[in-house]
């Protein structure tokens, strides 16, 4: 049989990404779909920007009290645009090194909504759709065997 990589992951988050690079450095040829950012959830908008929104609510709360332990200060000034934008230069630095790991692990990136179907031959294939669903035709989409 012919196939088109050892290893084809269905989504780039922390585990899709780990075990294609591991794959990758046993020499497997491996590929990664993704149909959004690379990281997937916890990096994206999960655990990472939870934490950083996490570390300035504290940082607020310990002004608010910094009283109570002898510690004056005069008028405290918060920019919520400054931590938005913070937080997301910060996960986009993180996009940026999954996605240059990738590359140096030599893995392709396939990038659209992956699914499962069986060829003629009864053979699994993995199809691969843009990610706008609306522009999902039969001839924009590609298919894969793994």
């Amino acid at each position: 049989k012919q196939y088109d990589f050892d290893l084809l992951v269905i989504g780039a988050g922390s585990g899709g990404i780990a075990s294609a690079r591991r794959a990758a450095s046993y020499g497997a040829k491996v590929a990664v779909v993704e149909m959004g950012r690379l990281g997937g959830t916890c990096v994206n908008v999960g655990c990472v920007p939870k934490k950083v929104m996490f570390n300035a609510a504290t940082i607020a709360e310990m002004l608010h009290d910094m009283h109570h332990y002898g510690f004056e200060s005069g008028a405290v000034q918060f920019d919520w645009g400054y931590i938005q934008r913070s937080r997301d230069a910060y996960i986009a630095r993180l996009n940026k090194i999954y996605d240059t790991n990738l590359s140096n692990s030599g893995i392709t990136k396939l990038i659209g909504r992956a699914s499962l179907a069986k060829d003629a031959d009864g053979n699994v294939e993995v199809i691969v759709s843009p990610s706008d669903s609306d522009s999902a035709t039969n001839s924009s989409q590609q298919r894969y065997r793994a």
